[in-house]
């Protein structure tokens, strides 16, 4: 009877330390729930006041002096300082600090840039120049005169050449200077490029073409692709597109496989990266007043006639979707599509939307600002003056 009683008082107990185990165990549970949803709450807690926040000032931070020299502009190199000008290029770093200047002579110095990689030539001349943001990275010497051209990210040329009557497109690799590939065009074929651009790795180049038949204006958009599908090809000519009576003066890269294109009376958006297809074609019935396109986004600039502010900008994405409409009114140099927000700005002033398209900055500039780089969030920036290059931080 004895072992029985001691029996189930050992039972007993080990149920009351299974019990204890079990209370213990979910004791913790509840602790842990408890932090990560309070912790989930302090997040959402600052991530509302992060997105409502209203910046009303801008403090410099940082500054250093610079000295531009009369007629030279200012450019954003992948967030370093360009300076170009007749007579010579220089990069210049945040800090102030000189990475890299060419020395040169050009009666009308022309400038294509493809994310840190940037080439100058002179119109009508016969030498391009290619750099980056920390280092020169070539010479390309043509045989006829320049009319156009532009840059991939990893430094190859496409330059549209005076050959006349033959106007020749041909493609150059920086680190060699030497041309790999080439096409020729004639009026009374494809007709005149107005307009060039070039995928980020230099596999396909679209091309903008304008003629006149029957007395009207007819422009082409053409494909090269010079990756070995292109090569089955006759001239690398993978896909075209025909639009009569519209004339198409920007054609644009986003990637790789994503091709924008906007003519004077409609807006098109072209994908494939072999043998780009028509995605997208809208109709426009009003005045594009100016395009600022990246990689990610396009912004079309109109007249905002119908409302108070004097303009409005629709945003797209690379899908040809728009993403944004912000109505704004104030005189603009530049619009900026930045990760965390679009910034409008002149030499006065800026205005700074997130993408949810709530104003959160409205910034007038103490000194006359040449090129506004945009920071790694939404309140730090790098302003260049006539004076200096400044950081400043918004509060």
């Amino acid at each position: 009877m004895a072992n029985v009683r001691d029996y189930l008082k050992e039972k007993e107990k080990r149920i009351d330390y299974k019990e204890k185990i079990r209370s213990h165990k979910l004791a913790i549970f509840y602790r842990i729930v408890l932090f990560l949803l309070l912790t989930a709450a302090i997040a959402a807690f600052v991530f509302i006041q992060w997105r409502d926040k209203v910046f009303v000032e801008s403090i410099v931070t940082g500054s250093a002096p610079l000295t531009i020299v009369q007629g030279a502009t200012v450019k954003n190199l992948g967030g370093n300082v360009l300076l170009y000008s007749k007579d010579g290029a220089s990069c210049i770093d945040a800090k102030g600090n000189a990475v890299w200047n060419h020395t040169y002579e050009m009666q009308s110095p022309m400038v294509a840039i493809s994310g840190q990689t940037v080439a100058i030539g002179d119109y009508n001349g016969r030498t391009i120049y290619v750099m980056d943001k920390n280092s020169e990275r070539g010479t390309i010497n043509t045989n006829l005169p320049i009319r156009d051209f532009c840059v991939s990210e990893n430094g190859v040329v496409a330059a549209v050449l005076d050959d006349s009557p033959v106007t020749s497109i041909y493609l150059y690799n920086a680190a060699t200077g030497e041309a790999f590939a080439d096409f020729k065009t004639r009026m009374s074929n494809s007709g005149y490029p107005i307009a060039i651009d070039i995928a980020s790795d230099g596999s396909l180049v679209a091309v903008s073409y304008i003629k006149v038949e029957k007395g009207k204006m007819v422009s082409n958009i053409g494909f090269y692709n010079f990756s070995s599908v292109g090569q089955n090809y006759t001239d690398n000519f993978v896909s075209g597109y025909v639009y009569p009576e519209a004339v198409i003066p920007i054609v644009h890269f986003m990637g790789n496989d994503t091709v924008f294109a906007a003519a004077d009376n409609r807006r098109m958006f072209f994908r494939g990266r072999q043998k780009p297809e028509s995605l997208s074609e809208t109709m426009i019935s009003e005045e594009v007043q100016s395009v600022f396109c990246d990689e990610d986004h396009v912004g079309l600039v109109f007249f905002n006639t119908a409302a108070e502010t004097a303009y409005r900008v629709e945003i797209y994405d690379v899908n040809g979707k728009k993403v944004s409409e912000i109505p704004f009114d104030m005189e603009y140099k530049e619009i900026i599509f930045d990760a965390s927000g679009v910034i409008i700005y002149n030499e006065n002033e800026c205005l700074i939307y997130d993408w949810g398209e709530k104003l959160k900055y409205h910034g007038i500039f103490e000194e006359r600002v040449l090129c506004f780089i945009p920071g790694r969030n939404i309140s730090k920036h790098t302003l260049v003056t006539e004076e200096a290059i400044q950081t400043i931080q918004l509060h």
